[in-house]
């Protein structure tokens, strides 16, 4: 297997491909195609994906360039402080297009729907007495001013925006934006016009009424983006739910990764602000007048006509005729949300909370919504008398808290809880109920989250194949011992495939046997979604399997580190990304293996984390229509070229021309519509 073509290296950086990941929802915000108000929703998406970026990647950037700085690493092996570059030169360009997207795409589309965003201007004449008044009464309540001669304690919270104000008898203050309390936006009509003005403006311009800022010389915004990592010690029968509020309380207060401030900040001034802020010129990054965008996802105006069509999800009418586990019975039910109506596994909870016959539930539990009616069926089920089991992983990121209160609620009502294990993140999306002695099991590619299920693309399999269930029995009897597998541990697990025991190597298998198909001169083909491709013995399988004449079809919405396309090593590859109005979230594993088309779906992506350390749970499609819907499902996908692009193998985004205009978002739910109306006739 070559691990080299030329000096070219065979795998492309992690953070640069999620870089353009995040380039490509930029693009969407910028295609005129898109709906006006979903334009600035991609947008905000873009906003919070960065920031996230700050939080997560970049002290790992940072803590690699400390290390390499101190290592004073050869020319042979050079120092990240170049990656480091690269990707703050990335990231300039695309907060560049931002800015052009809004002020020269969005803003002027806005204005032809009699909706003036009053952006970069100063406030107008007719709206300066209401805005005087929002001023006094709703938004002086959270000003707060620092005086830098006075305060030696001040500390910006993560995220949060301020001004940075300078008078002209060389004083310095700093005041917040209360964004965090407030709304960012305020809406006022005149002559049949909606203005919206940032609060941003509204500060700036009526501060200075107050005495002690008479006399501005400068005033600009500015943020400062904090580690989000958590420092927590995982041992066994330590209360990890202790450990990790404690951590939670510290998370906006960690190391700084970011000083995000306005480009006419001059520069005597970013230096003292540097120094009083102790940081350094390298966590600096000049952007524009308003920071945050992502609050655009809370844009004043709801026009529907602005915005995507509203659909129906599909209804599945043979739920009004009979119980959820008497339909099991008969036949396995698949879902594709958020095509099809949630409301199937939230009658599977439901019903095994109130039936008679029901013993015992067990579910995980990733990201439960905040007011999660699956949260609820569980205690309701506990208080019914039900043994209920509910592996509850706290260290979901940005998700921590949340989990932790309903592992708390659940576990005050009689729930059997386990709270993680350690080194491990348990992210399977599994549940199992046990009724009349006989399993019923739901098996998911998604969280178990009403509230995200609206706008993930996801598969949920209901079945009663009691094989399956088994199995799904014995891991969830792993998973009650709170502790990683031994090293001559195995659960024979026949039918699924499970990360932590035997998933690595099934995948492995699989791709060997289309590579000995090839071989043979047969048919060898792999199809594959995921959300992110990093694991490099996968890609490296991927890559033999192209050499050995494997055809190979990869749908990647996110990281891909795969080289696609690349003579002598992947021609026969090639990889597409989708963005569009729902997140593509599920998991899908299509191999031919001579004609048998074997599927499967599941909970993990091919990254060393998923492999490695966590538990993941991927599962079998049997039933031949569903195997014809995913196949179909995958089809489409790969005819996308309205919201698809390629992954090139520098990690750019490129245009696919067929010419068919299809949307395989669109073109997925008038297939399922009809395949639903079919069956109803």
């Amino acid at each position: 297997m070559k691990t080299r073509v030329g000096k070219e290296s065979i795998f492309i950086d992690r953070d640069i491909s999620w870089l353009y990941f995040n380039e490509r929802v930029l693009e969407e915000a910028a295609k005129e195609s898109t709906p006006l108000l979903e334009r600035l929703k991609f947008l905000a998406i873009y906003s919070s994906n960065l920031d996230e970026f700050y939080r997560v990647r970049m002290p790992l950037l940072i803590g690699q360039r400390k290390l390499d700085k101190k290592n004073k690493l050869s020319a042979d092996n050079p120092p990240t402080y170049n990656h480091f570059k690269i990707v703050k030169r990335i990231i300039r360009k695309q907060q560049k297009r931002f800015g052009s997207i809004l002020v020269q795409g969005i803003i002027p589309s806005l204005e032809k729907q009699d909706i003036i965003l009053n952006y970069g201007k100063a406030i107008p004449e007719f709206a300066i007495s209401e805005l005087r008044t929002y001023f006094l009464v709703d938004v002086a309540s959270y000003l707060h001013i620092i005086d830098l001669k006075e305060s030696a304690s001040f500390f910006p919270e993560n995220n949060h925006i301020y001004f940075f104000i300078l008078t002209s008898d060389d004083r310095r203050f700093i005041i917040n934006i209360p964004s965090n309390h407030i709304s960012r936006f305020k809406l006022i009509m005149h002559e049949g016009r909606r203005y919206v003005f940032f609060i941003d403006d509204i500060i700036k311009h009526f501060i200075s009424e107050l005495g002690i800022f008479k006399n501005i010389v400068h005033l600009s915004s500015f943020k400062v983006t904090r580690n989000a990592e958590l420092n927590i010690k995982e041992e066994a029968g330590t209360d990890l739910s202790e450990e990790l509020l404690k951590e939670l309380q510290k998370r906006d207060f960690g190391l700084a990764t970011r000083l995000l401030y306005a480009a006419d900040l001059p520069k005597e001034e970013l230096s003292k602000a540097l120094d009083f802020l102790q940081l350094k010129k390298s966590n600096a990054m000049a952007g524009g007048q308003y920071h945050n965008l992502k609050d655009f996802f809370d844009f004043p105006i709801a026009e529907q006509h602005l915005k995507y069509s509203p659909h129906v999800p599909i209804h599945l009418p043979r739920l009004d005729e009979s119980r959820i586990f008497n339909l099991m019975d008969q036949e396995d039910i698949l879902l594709h949300t958020p095509y099809h109506s949630y409301d199937t596994v939230l009658r599977f909870f439901n019903e095994a909370a109130l039936d008679p016959a029901v013993t015992h539930i067990y579910t995980t539990v990733y990201r439960l919504a905040k007011d999660s009616k699956i949260g609820h069926a569980l205690l309701n089920a506990a208080r019914n008398g039900k043994k209920v089991f509910v592996f509850v992983e706290l260290k979901a990121r940005f998700d921590e808290d949340n989990n932790i209160q309903w592992a708390k609620r659940l576990a005050k009502e009689g729930v059997q809880i386990s709270y993680g294990i350690p080194k491990i993140k348990v992210h399977a999306k599994i549940a199992l109920v046990i009724r009349d002695s006989r399993y019923y099991g739901l098996l998911s590619t998604g969280n178990l989250n009403e509230n995200t299920a609206k706008q993930y693309t996801d598969h949920s399999l209901l079945t009663a194949e009691q094989g399956i269930l088994q199995e799904l029995h014995h891991l969830f009897s792993f998973l009650s011992q709170n502790r990683r597998k031994n090293a001559d541990e195995q659960i024979d697990f026949q039918q699924l495939l499970v990360a932590h025991f035997d998933l690595y190597d099934d995948f492995l298998d699989l791709i060997d046997f289309e590579i000995n198909e090839a071989k043979q001169g047969r048919k060898g083909r792999i199809r594959i979604k995921l959300n992110n491709l990093e694991e490099e013995t996968l890609i490296s399988k991927l890559y033999e399997a192209s050499q050995n004449g494997v055809k190979v079809e990869l749908i990647v919405r996110g990281i891909c580190r795969l080289v696609a396309g690349r003579e002598g090593l992947s021609e026969n590859i090639r990889v597409k990304r989708i963005v569009g109005r729902y997140l593509e979230h599920s998991r899908m594993f299509n191999f031919h293996h001579a004609g048998e088309e074997l599927l499967f779906l599941g909970s993990s992506d091919w990254m060393h984390r998923n492999i490695f350390h966590r538990v993941e749970v991927c599962f079998p499609i049997y039933h031949i229509d569903h195997k014809e819907e995913l196949l179909r499902y995958l089809e489409l996908q790969n005819q996308d070229d309205v919201s698809g692009t390629w992954i090139l193998p520098d990690g750019h985004n490129g245009r696919v021309e067929f010419g068919s205009g299809l949307s395989s978002q669109e073109a997925i739910l008038q297939y399922l519509q009809q395949k639903q109306k079919h069956k109803s006739i």
